[in-house]
C-alpha cells in the first residue's frame, strides 16, 4: 500500500498556476460560445458573468477549505472530511466518471480534426491519440505539469491576440458598434428566459478549474499554490471570457453569429486577418489536447484518492518507485475513456448520448457538495456559500427550462442515486 506523500511533489508554483489560468479555457470556449451568442443575442453578456461569478464562488470555497483544513488540499478530500466518507464516494465516482465521459469526447475531437490529413482507420487514430496522451502522464508528474504549460500559455496567448486585434480594430476603424448591439432586435432579442437558458451551456465550457487543487497536492506548497491559482480566476473570467465575449459583440452582429462555428474566427474573416483558419485550428487541437492530457491526470488521481478512503480497490493505491506515479490509476482510466469513445462509434446516440447527459448533473452537484463542505467547516462570511447556492438553483431551473437538458437533471439524479447505492453494498477495503 502507499502512503499519501510517497506521490511526488514535482509541480512547481508555475505549473499549478499555469493549469488553472487554462483549466478553463477549453475547445468549447472557441467553438461553443457560437450556441450562447446565437440564442441569448447582445445580453449574453450577463449570463457569462453570472456563470463567472458561480465558477468564481466555488474556487473561493475551495480555497477556504484548503486553508482551514491543511494537509487535505483536494476538494475530494475536503468533502470527505467535512460531509464524510459517502459524500466523498458519490462525488468522487460522479467526478471520475465526468472526465472519462470527457476525455472520450476530446479524443473524437482530435480524431476528427486529424482524420482528412492523417490516412488511419478513425479507430487506429484515436487509439494512437489516447497513446500520446497517456505516455505523457506516465512520464512524470512534471512532465504532465510542463505539458499543461506550454497548452495553457498557447490558450492564453491566443487570447491576448484576439483582445489586441479586436481593440486595434474599434480604435483604428469605423466599426458600427451601436448598430451591431441595438439594431438586429436589440439586446434581448429572444427575452430574458434565453438568457437564464444559455447558462448550462456557458458553465459546462468554463469547467475545469479544479483540477488545480488536485495538481497542487503533487506542488512543494500545496495551499499556498491553490491561493496563487485562486486570485487568478477573476483574470480568467474578467479578462478573457467578457472582455473576448464583449468584443466579439461589438465587431460583429450577434444575428451573424452561426451555432458550431467559432464567433472568434467569424470576427477574424470579417478583419481579413491573414492565416485566421490555420492559427484558429492549432490553438482548438491545443485546448482538445490540453484538456485530454489535465483529463487524464486528474482522472488517475481522484481514483487514487478514492482507493485512499477505501472507496476504490486498494490496487489503485500502487505507486511506482520510480516516478512516483499512480500508473494503474492512469493506465484503467485511459482505457476507460477508450471504451466509451468506442461506445460512441458503436451507439453513438442512446449509450453515449446518455452517458454525455449525466455529466450535466453531476457537474452540479459536486459542486453543492463543495459549497456544503464550506458552510460546515469555514462559517465565516457565509454569505459567498449562499450565493453560491443561488446561483447553482438558478443553473438547475436555467436546464429544467430547456428539454434538452432536462433530460441530464433527471439522468444525473438516477445515476447519482445507484452510486449512492453502490456505496452501500459493494465491499470496501479498510482505508490506508
Amino acid at each position: 500500500m502507499s502512503q499519501p506523500d510517497q506521490l511526488a511533489h514535482s509541480l512547481r508554483t508555475r505549473h499549478v498556476v499555469m493549469i488553472a489560468l487554462g483549466g478553463v479555457i477549453g475547445a468549447g470556449y472557441f467553438i461553443g460560445a457560437s450556441a450562447a451568442l446565437s440564442l441569448g443575442g447582445p445580453a449574453v453578456l450577463l449570463s457569462y458573468a453570472l456563470a463567472g461569478t458561480l465558477v468564481f464562488l466555488v474556487n473561493l470555497m475551495m480555497r477556504d477549505l484548503a486553508l482551514k483544513v491543511p494537509g487535505r488540499a483536494s476538494f475530494l478530500r475536503q468533502i470527505q472530511y467535512a460531509l464524510g466518507n459517502r459524500a466523498a464516494f458519490v462525488a468522487g465516482w460522479a467526478y471520475w466518471l465526468t472526465w472519462i465521459i470527457a476525455i472520450a469526447v476530446e479524443v473524437i475531437a482530435v480524431a476528427t480534426m486529424l482524420a482528412p490529413y492523417i490516412p488511419l482507420p478513425y479507430a487506429v487514430l484515436e487509439i494512437l491519440i489516447m497513446a500520446l496522451m497517456t505516455g505523457v502522464n506516465l512520464m512524470s508528474v512534471k512532465g504532465y505539469g510542463e505539458f499543461e504549460y506550454w497548452f495553457s500559455a498557447i490558450k492564453v496567448l491566443a487570447i491576448v491576440c484576439f483582445i489586441g486585434i479586436g481593440v486595434w480594430a474599434l480604435l483604428s476603424r469605423p466599426i458600427p458598434v451601436h448598430d451591431n448591439l441595438f439594431a438586429h432586435g436589440g439586446l434581448l432579442p429572444h427575452g430574458w428566459l434565453a438568457l437564464l437558458a444559455v447558462i448550462p451551456t456557458i458553465l459546462f465550457s468554463m469547467g475545469g478549474s479544479e483540477i488545480s487543487t488536485v495538481a497542487a497536492v503533487e506542488s512543494d506548497n500545496t495551499e499556498q499554490n491553490i491561493v496563487r491559482a485562486t486570485r487568478s480566476i477573476a483574470l480568467r473570467i474578467g479578462g478573457f471570457y467578457l472582455v473576448s465575449i464583449a468584443l466579439v459583440l461589438c465587431l460583429v452582429p450577434w444575428s451573424d453569429v452561426v451555432s458550431g462555428y467559432s464567433p472568434f474566427l467569424l470576427v477574424l474573416h470579417r478583419l481579413h486577418v491573414p492565416f485566421a483558419d490555420v492559427a484558429l485550428a492549432i490553438v482548438v487541437m491545443t485546448a482538445a489536447l490540453s484538456s485530454l492530457n489535465s483529463g487524464i491526470y486528474v482522472t488517475s488521481r481522484i481514483l487514487y484518492e478514492l482507493a485512499e478512503s477505501g472507496s476504490a480497490p486498494g490496487s489503485f493505491l500502487t505507486v511506482d518507485a520510480s516516478t512516483k506515479l499512480p500508473r494503474r490509476a492512469i493506465l484503467v482510466s485511459a482505457f476507460a475513456s477508450i471504451l466509451v469513445a468506442a461506445v460512441a462509434v458503436l451507439s453513438p446516440t442512446l449509450i453515449f448520448g446518455l452517458l454525455v447527459s449525466l455529466t450535466g448533473g453531476f457537474m452540479v452537484f459536486n459542486n453543492t457538495m463543495i459549497v456544503a463542505g464550506r458552510l460546515k467547516l469555514v462559517p465565516e462570511s457565509p454569505w459567498k456559500a449562499y450565493a453560491a447556492l443561488v446561483l447553482i438553483g438558478c443553473t438547475l431551473v436555467a436546464m429544467l427550462i430547456q428539454p434538452e437538458t432536462r433530460s441530464q437533471i433527471v439522468l444525473g439524479a438516477a445515476a447519482l442515486l445507484l452510486i449512492f447505492l453502490a456505496e452501500r453494498f459493494v465491499p470496501r477495503h479498510q482505508p490506508d
